[in-house]
């Protein structure tokens, strides 16, 4: 088919009917799935999951053990304070 039978505006029904052919000959030859055969593909989220829930609950529990942290630091602090000034 020349540039200008395929790319021209007018086309005729059996000009497209060629390509359509051919590219059906060509998937059939390279064993790739034409678009009726393809069942619907499976949503993103499923495919893919998130780890959103997953991290929300390891950055909770670091928020946690840090306050715990900071809060027994600075009672330790304040005993060492306190005990120093007594002396």
């Amino acid at each position: 088919m020349s540039r200008v039978q395929k790319f021209s505006r007018k086309k005729d029904a059996s000009q497209v009917l060629t390509v359509d052919e051919s590219a059906a000959a060509l998937e059939a030859e390279w064993g790739l799935e034409t678009n009726e055969e393809a069942g619907q593909l499976p949503p993103r989220g499923r495919t893919h999951p998130s780890n959103r829930q997953q991290m929300s609950r390891w950055f909770y529990r670091i928020l946690i053990v840090l306050f715990i942290a900071l809060l027994i630091g600075l009672l330790w602090w304040g005993r060492q304070y306190e005990y120093g000034m007594n002396d």
